[in-house]
């Protein structure tokens, strides 16, 4: 694979696997690490992919398992709260801090189907693809992130007001 080539990989999909990789681990420079692990793999790749999407889909799928290897191959683990990453991947209008900071108290797994469904933009059953999981599963992983986003974004508005 070429430099220029590569360049707009990062350009195109660094964020996106970046942020996928920080939900998953919780911490910035495990995230990172990720992000040069897939870009490593990708770069190595020899088959062509059948469109972008596939592509996009196929970086996402990597990130999940190498966030996964990272996570196993530890005996103990560090875990900084998202919020001190916050510069790096929190929306920049300040109305969305708190929905933001709402989502990063989601457990894992909900917190990465949303941000998939809702940042990304794919359907259910290409969140499950990514995430090696049924689509069943993911609808109830939804469901629930959205039943505790109302309940915390509903107590942050009692606690404003």
């Amino acid at each position: 694979m070429d430099p220029i080539e590569l360049e707009q990989i990062v350009r195109r999909y660094g964020d996106s696997i970046y942020r996928l990789a920080l939900q998953y681990t919780r911490v910035p420079a495990d995230a990172e690490d990720v992000l040069q692990e897939v870009l490593l793999e990708r770069c190595s790749r020899r088959q062509p992919f059948q469109s972008e999407e596939h592509q996009r889909r196929w970086l996402l799928r990597v990130a999940v398992n190498k966030s996964k290897n990272l996570l196993r191959g530890r005996r103990w683990w560090r875990q900084v709260p998202l919020s001190e990453a916050a510069e790096l991947s929190a929306p920049a209008a300040p109305g969305d801090r708190a929905l933001y900071d709402a989502v990063c108290a989601l457990p894992r797994n909900w917190r990465m189907a949303v941000d998939l469904f809702y940042y990304e933009g794919y359907a259910t059953g290409e969140i499950a693809a990514i995430l090696g999981t049924r689509e069943a599963t993911v609808r109830t992983w939804l469901h629930r992130a959205r039943q505790k986003l109302k309940e915390l974004l509903k107590e942050e508005m009692n606690d404003d007001g």
